[in-house]
C-alpha cells in the first residue's frame, strides 16, 4: 500500500469513528436544551431567541443525523463534501449554543438561569472531547465557539464574581485544548498502528497462503515420479531375485522402503497443507463414537495385540467433523504406536471441566516422553523418538494443532518417559462439549 491509498484509508476508518461515536449527541444537544427552558425562565422572557436557537439546534441535529445514518453510501462518493457537512453543522451547534450560554449570562449574572446553561456548556465540551478529537481542527474550533462566547460574557459584566466566572472558564479552556490535542495525537498513532498491523497480517497471510500453495504443489507433483520409483523397484526385485546377490536385495529393500516412507511423506505434507486450505464447516459431532469406531478398526488390524480402550461416552462438540475425527485418529493412532511395546497397555479418551472449560485428554501408559522436548512435539518433522523405535513422519501432531488452532482452541502435552503420556486439548468456548442426547 503505497503512501496515497494509507493516507486515504486512514482518513476513512477516522471519518468513520468519528460518524459512530457520534450517533447519540444530538440527542444530547436535544436533552438539554429542554431542559434549560423547562426550569428557568429563559423562554419566558426571551421567547424569540430561545424559538430561534431551538430551530437551529434541531435543525441541525437531524441534518447531521442524517449524515450520520447515510454515512456508508455518501462517504463512499464524496468524502470531502461529507466531512465538510458534518463539520460545519458540529460547528454551528457550537456556535449556537455558546451564542445562547452567553446571552443567559449578559441577561441573569450569576443566577440560576445564567448557571444551568454554564454547566451544560462545560457538559457539552467534555463530551465532545471523545468524540470531536479524531478531528484536530474539528474540536478546536468547537470548543472555541463553544466556551469563548460565554467567558467573554463574563469578562463584560466586571464584577468580581464574574472574573472568577472568567478565570475559571480561561483555565477551563486551556486545559480542554490541551486535552484535545494529547488525544488527538494518541488517536492517529493507534490508528496508523492498527492499519499498519492490519496491512502486515494481510501481507503475512497472503506470503502464507502463497508458500502454503507452493509446497503443495510441489508435493503433489512429487507423487508421480515417486510411485514410479516404488513401482518399478518392486518389479526389479520380484523379477531378479535369482540374478541379484543378498547385498543387492538389500539394497534394493531399503530403496523401497525409502521410497514407501517419503511417499507417506508426501501424503502428509499434503494433509497437513489442506487442512490450512480448507473452510471448516460446524456440524455436532460425537467424539466418543469417532473414538470407539478408530480403537475397534485398530484392534481388528492387529488382533495379536491387548490394548485396554476406556473411552468416556457421550463426549459432543461443535466442529467440523472431517478434521476432529484426524484429530482423534493422529492422537489415538500415535498412542497405539507408542504402547506397542508395553504390557497392559491402556488408553484413555476423556475430558474435565477446568475453569468453566471442557478440556478433552487422550492419555496412555507407553512410552511417553521428557518434558524437556515437550515444545518440538507440535512442530513438523520433529521427533522425539528414532524411526527404529517407532514409525511416522513427525508431522501427524502438527496437523492436530492446526486443526485445534482453527477451531479456537489450545493443545498441550504431559508425558513421562516409559510412563506414558497425555495429550490435553480445548475447543472455541461456545464449541464446548455437551452430553449427547440418545447415546
Amino acid at each position: 500500500m503505497n503512501a496515497a491509498a494509507h493516507n486515504i484509508s486512514l482518513r476513512h476508518l477516522a471519518d468513520e469513528d468519528l460518524a459512530r461515536r457520534s450517533q447519540a449527541s444530538g440527542l444530547v444537544y436535544l436533552t438539554l436544551y429542554a431542559i434549560v427552558i423547562i426550569f428557568t425562565p429563559y423562554a419566558n422572557d426571551h421567547l424569540t431567541v430561545t424559538v430561534l436557537a431551538g430551530l437551529v439546534i434541531f435543525t441541525a441535529v437531524a441534518l447531521r443525523t442524517w449524515l450520520i445514518l447515510k454515512f456508508s453510501t455518501m462517504y463512499q462518493l464524496r468524502p470531502d463534501a461529507w466531512l465538510a457537512g458534518f463539520s460545519s453543522l458540529t460547528l454551528l451547534l457550537g456556535g449556537v449554543w455558546g451564542a445562547l450560554c452567553a446571552y443567559a449570562v449578559l441577561n441573569y449574572g450569576l443566577e440560576w438561569t445564567a448557571m444551568l446553561t454554564l454547566l451544560s456548556t462545560a457538559g457539552l465540551s467534555a463530551g465532545a472531547i471523545t468524540t470531536l478529537s479524531i478531528r484536530r481542527g474539528l474540536i478546536m474550533g468547537f470548543l472555541s465557539l463553544m466556551l469563548l462566547p460565554p467567558t467573554a460574557a463574563a469578562a463584560f459584566l466586571q464584577t468580581a464574581e464574574t472574573y472568577a466566572i472568567t478565570l475559571m472558564f480561561l483555565t477551563y479552556v486551556v486545559f480542554m485544548f490541551g486535552i484535545a490535542r494529547r488525544i488527538n495525537k494518541e488517536y492517529w498513532d493507534a490508528l496508523h498502528n492498527t492499519v499498519l498491523l492490519d496491512q502486515r497480517a494481510r501481507e503475512l497471510e497472503a506470503s502464507n497462503q502463497e508458500l502454503e500453495s507452493y509446497s503443495y504443489s510441489i508435493a503433489h507433483d512429487l507423487r508421480t515420479p515417486l510411485r514410479s520409483i516404488i513401482g518399478f523397484s518392486q518389479i526389479l526385485f520380484e523379477d531378479s531375485r535369482e540374478k541379484f546377490s543378498d547385498n543387492e536385495k538389500n539394497d534394493l529393500k531399503r530403496v523401497i522402503s525409502a521410497g514407501k516412507y517419503m511417499a507417506q511423506l508426501i501424503d502428509d505434507i499434503l494433509e497437513l497443507s489442506r487442512i490450512t486450505r480448507r473452510d471448516l464447516v460446524y456440524r455436532e459431532t460425537d467424539l466418543s463414537e469417532i473414538a470407539q469406531e478408530f480403537a475397534r478398526q485398530l484392534a481388528d488390524e492387529a488382533p495379536e495385540r491387548s490394548v485396554a480402550f476406556h473411552i468416556q461416552p457421550g463426549l459432543c462438540t461443535m466442529g467440523d467433523p472431517r478434521l476432529l475425527k484426524i484429530t482423534l485418529h493422529n492422537l489415538i493412532n500415535n498412542a497405539w504406536k507408542f504402547t506397542e511395546n508395553t504390557d497392559d497397555a491402556e488408553i484413555v479418551f476423556s475430558s474435565k471441566k477446568e475453569d468453566n472449560e471442557t478440556v478433552y485428554c487422550l492419555c496412555d501408559n507407553g512410552a511417553g516422553f521428557d518434558m524437556a522436548y515437550a515444545d518440538k512435539l507440535f512442530k513438523p518433522f520433529n521427533r522425539l523418538h528414532s524411526a527404529a523405535e517407532f514409525a511416522g513422519t513427525g508431522i501427524g501432531l502438527a496437523t492436530v494443532q492446526r486443526i485445534i488452532l482453527r477451531h479456537g482452541g489450545q493443545i498441550w502435552a504431559e508425558g513421562t518417559p516409559d510412563k506414558g503420556a497425555c495429550f490435553y486439548f480445548t475447543l472455541r468456548q461456545e464449541l464446548e462439549s455437551k452430553l449427547c442426547i440418545g447415546i
